[in-house]
């Protein structure tokens, strides 16, 4: 699990932490979301900083971001940010608005050395909706 993540937008930093991850097994190829949801097929190019809690990356192609309302999205992340996965990173990425979007780079920064550790491009970010109590 991440312990921490920072994301920098309009030079102002967040620290954030993670949410527990589970793989989803409706394809050939896996898509890890948190237990408890699902896909529902809607999407979005953007999502505003204001409102983001939390961005997990315990998963290296796939990450779950959080909003302050509670509700989840999946974005897919390209080759290059493997090393997210690790507890001894952190997450970072610029904007010039105030929405994160589809196509943005991230940085991974290694702790210890604050030296870029990879870099990625992050997808749309695809709504998560909750199961039923008892489909779950």
């Amino acid at each position: 699990m991440k312990s921490m993540i920072a994301m920098t937008a309009l030079g102002a930093s967040m620290m954030l932490g993670g949410v527990a991850l589970a793989q989803s097994d409706d394809s050939a190829q896996s898509v890890f979301i948190p237990e408890g949801y699902e896909l529902t097929g809607e999407s979005r190019t953007c999502l505003s900083t204001r409102v983001i809690d939390d961005i997990d990356t315990s998963h290296e192609n796939a990450w779950i971001v959080t909003m302050t309302n509670r509700d989840k999205f999946l974005t897919r992340v390209s080759n290059g940010c493997s090393a997210a996965t690790s507890p001894f990173t952190y997450i970072s990425y610029q904007v010039s608005g105030s929405q994160l979007c589809r196509g943005e780079i991230v940085r991974v920064i290694d702790q210890g050395t604050h030296s870029a550790a990879g870099s990625c491009g992050i997808g749309e970010f695809e709504e998560l909706g909750r199961l039923p109590e008892d489909a779950s």
